[in-house]
């Protein structure tokens, strides 16, 4: 599933400078989206996955192109990804579904993102929040679980 073809329904809770909105395809409930135009920063939640995307104009690649890079929370340990650009100039990360991801990613202050060796950074702040408010939304939505 893409962003792209992911309509957004219904209106969007404010999470800090995040806005936290339900997504459909057609009728079907598909997960929630939490975004920070702002910073450029997004979190995806569908089922018990959550993906981390960040839009930068430094980011050249096109949608569809293979991005590979490395990102890092407040200048710690680099984890490499590898993914398929979704739109132009995003950069998509499935987060690690562990404590320590979602705890630097909900108490860190930047993410460092080299993505085709362009390194952008992007503030963090509000990202507790936008986890509380994904997480009501998946509740509250009753989201189907990823297969």
């Amino acid at each position: 599933m893409t962003l792209a073809t992911m309509l957004l329904t219904t209106a969007s809770v404010d999470a800090a400078d995040f806005s936290v909105t339900p997504l459909k395809e057609g009728d079907t409930f598909t997960g929630c989206l939490a975004q920070n135009p702002a910073t450029g920063v997004g979190l995806l939640a569908v089922g018990d996955k959550v993906v981390l995307f960040a839009n930068s104009s430094k980011f050249t690649f096109a949608k569809g192109d293979q991005v590979t890079g490395s990102w890092s929370i407040d200048g710690g340990t680099a984890t490499n990804f590898s993914s398929t650009a979704d739109t132009a100039a995003t950069a998509t990360i499935d987060v690690p579904n562990t404590t320590e991801a979602v705890m630097a990613l909900t108490s860190g202050k930047s993410l460092s993102l080299t993505a085709n060796s362009t390194t952008a950074d992007f503030s963090l702040a509000g990202g507790e929040k936008a986890f509380m408010g994904l997480s009501e939304c998946m509740t509250t939505q009753a989201a189907p679980a990823a297969n």
